[in-house]
């Protein structure tokens, strides 16, 4: 990683009033040129310049961070793509049993790659669809935390999602300013026993842009019929 990049990454940090040591930050760093050497001959992201791969993926992810509760112990990132915000809060929390999904193939082997690399023993890859891997032993309603972002509209990631939590679980949805995605969740929202807590309102360090994060809480456990089979839920949201 060039210093000026580093530096970049940690400014922008100071900007958002995040706090994290030397060694996290370093980690941070050798998964992003890991990433931008990768993004050279595989894409995985289609940002290029190298300090908007750090705004609008690493440090856009690290705004999460200010959410995250000590009594969180696992978390289901849903279409993580090359990582983000999975990956990111995972190499920040290390106590944290981070699940990343993604049905790409060739971003799922970049994140093992990256959890090899970093020796991250909190991180599990899994490359495949939401509505299948919930039929495995032990995954549904498994989890503290679900984290999506820009993943579908709320209504059908909703879908994906809720039945993962536990109940009382969180599901922290990153979207971008004024989507209105709120209103047409509200069915799926009472079909699923899930309420929107807040909504938190962020700005990016440098380009200023505005990040909503829609913080859900599931209340009762959901019907073992959702997610309903695989492209129905975007074909026919709740």
């Amino acid at each position: 990683m060039k210093d000026n990049l580093r530096d970049y990454f940690v400014e922008g940090l100071k900007i958002i009033d995040i706090e994290i040591n030397s060694d996290t930050v370093d980690r941070l760093m050798k998964y992003a040129d890991l990433l931008i050497e990768t993004n050279k001959h595989t894409n995985l992201t289609a940002i290029r310049d190298e300090k908007d791969l750090i705004e609008k993926h690493f440090l856009d992810s690290m705004l999460v961070q200010k959410l995250i509760r000590e009594d969180m112990k696992s978390a289901m990132d849903i279409g993580t793509g090359a990582g983000f915000p999975g990956m990111v809060l995972a190499i920040c929390n290390p106590g944290i049993k981070f699940t990343l999904m993604d049905s790409v193939g060739k971003k799922t082997k970049f994140l093992e790659m990256v959890a090899e690399e970093l020796g991250l023993t909190n991180v599990e890859v899994v490359n495949e669809r939401a509505e299948e891997y919930i039929k495995k032993d032990d995954k549904r309603e498994n989890y503290d935390l679900g984290l999506c972002r820009g993943v579908s509209k709320l209504n059908v990631i909703l879908e994906y999602m809720v039945p993962f939590l536990k109940v009382e679980g969180d599901f922290f949805a990153l979207k971008m300013e004024g989507t209105g995605e709120e209103l047409e969740a509200e069915n799926a929202l009472k079909v699923l026993s899930t309420e929107i807590v807040s909504t938190e309102v962020f700005n990016l360090p440098y380009c200023k842009d505005i990040r909503h994060v829609v913080k859900l809480k599931k209340k009762d456990q959901t019907d073992s019929k959702y997610p309903r089979r695989t492209g129905i839920p975007l074909k026919r949201p709740l």
